[in-house]
């Protein structure tokens, strides 16, 4: 999936969550750097399944448990992240692979080279 075809997926999603900007019909994600972590939670869902670019998401490699846990859920980003510095949490909506919704939680994220990680996932 091309990186403007995940952006569209992301815009779509929150839409459909009712995050979008007052009268502008813009989505606000914070700016670029929000925008980068919405795009990191929507890859999660593409590369859950690879052992290498799942453990490439986070700031340190998920345990084999936590990767099983993660392969079967489906992860949306709910709002716009809160971006401070080189480190950002935002609100995520799991959901089990059947669509059935999980929970809200929030995640936390972390810069390491110009790269936003996952550095916390809790799962509901």
């Amino acid at each position: 999936m091309s990186p403007k075809s995940k952006l569209l997926v992301v815009i779509v999603a929150i839409f459909a969550c009712g995050c979008s900007s007052k009268n502008t019909g813009i989505v606000d994600m914070g700016g670029e750097e929000g925008s980068k972590i919405a795009l990191l939670v929507e890859d999660l869902n593409e590369v859950k399944h690879n052992a290498k670019k799942l453990a490439d998401s986070f700031t340190e490699k998920p345990s084999q448990a936590d990767a099983k846990k993660l392969n079967s859920m489906t992860f949306y980003i709910k709002g716009k992240p809160a971006v401070n510095g080189s480190i950002a949490t935002c609100s995520v909506l799991v959901e089990k692979q059947d669509g059935t919704p999980m929970g809200d939680v929030e995640w936390s994220f972390e810069k390491q080279a110009d790269v936003w990680k996952i550095k916390s996932a809790p799962l509901p």
